[in-house]
């Protein structure tokens, strides 16, 4: 049985992750406005979300998207994202980075990091970081229970560990933000986030464009407890406003 134009779209998402719609259209032999009736369709289903010129496959709310899908995504956005970060990196700091694909993409920098402190759940994150960082860098991985998807660790005996020391800088990801707070897919992973917060000076928070407007079970931060917030585009009026009256900076 040949493939409706809705199993097709579904289809082609599933193997490429993100088309722009002039792609779309050429695969699919449509007009733009046929296109558009069909994603409008998708998007009110949850199946996807659009942007700006494309469409971006959605994924299961509260499910853990796996680190080797998530590091094949957005991989420009996230570079862009990374490059705003590394200028809150400096010498000496003590950093803790979370295990998201978006902090990996921070590699090339804290690579150039001297005399540092790096603390890690990521465990690709730390595994690599071994093998690019400075010899006067120190490398700390938490103990705790391994996340599979997330390829992360958390616990308390990890909460525990995170006491000895003075962190400079936390940098997180989350895996959805809206105008009420940051979320989680994962409740370990949202009361370890926490967790860090606490302890750390400053909190900076790395999130791509399609993670706005998107809501989970656990809530683990308000806006309010970060800084600074990093992302790909400018955000809607209604985060700038917030965001203002909050003091907190968005840098895209």
């Amino acid at each position: 049985m040949k493939e409706t134009r809705r199993e097709q779209i579904l289809s082609l998402l599933k193997k490429h992750k993100k088309l722009e719609n002039s792609s779309l259209q050429n695969e699919l032999f449509c007009s733009l406005s046929t296109l558009r009736r069909e994603l409008l369709l998708l998007e009110k289903e949850g199946l996807i979300r659009r942007y700006r010129g494309g469409v971006v496959l959605e994924v299961e709310k509260n499910h853990i998207i796996s680190t080797r899908y998530r590091e094949n995504v957005m991989i420009l956005e996230k570079e862009h994202i990374a490059e705003i970060a590394s200028t809150f990196i400096g010498p000496g700091m003590s950093l803790f980075i979370d295990a998201s694909s978006t902090a990996k993409s921070l590699l090339p920098y804290l690579a150039k990091l001297s005399n540092g402190v790096i603390i890690t759940n990521g465990l690709k994150i730390a595994y690599e970081l071994l093998h690019v960082t400075q010899q006067d860098t120190k490398i700390y991985m938490i103990g705790g229970e391994a996340i599979k998807d997330a390829e992360s660790i958390v616990g308390d005996y990890g909460n525990s560990f995170l006491e000895l020391f003075h962190i400079d800088l936390c940098i997180l990801s989350s895996t959805g933000v809206d105008l009420t707070g940051i979320y989680e897919a994962n409740f370990a992973q949202a009361l370890f986030k926490k967790k860090v917060m606490r302890l750390a000076e400053q909190s900076l928070l790395l999130v791509d464009y399609t993670k706005f407007g998107k809501k989970h079970a656990y809530k683990f931060s308000d806006w309010s407890s970060f800084e600074s917030v990093i992302t790909n585009h400018q955000p809607s009026t209604e985060y700038l406003q917030l965001a203002k009256k909050l003091g907190v900076e968005f840098l895209y």
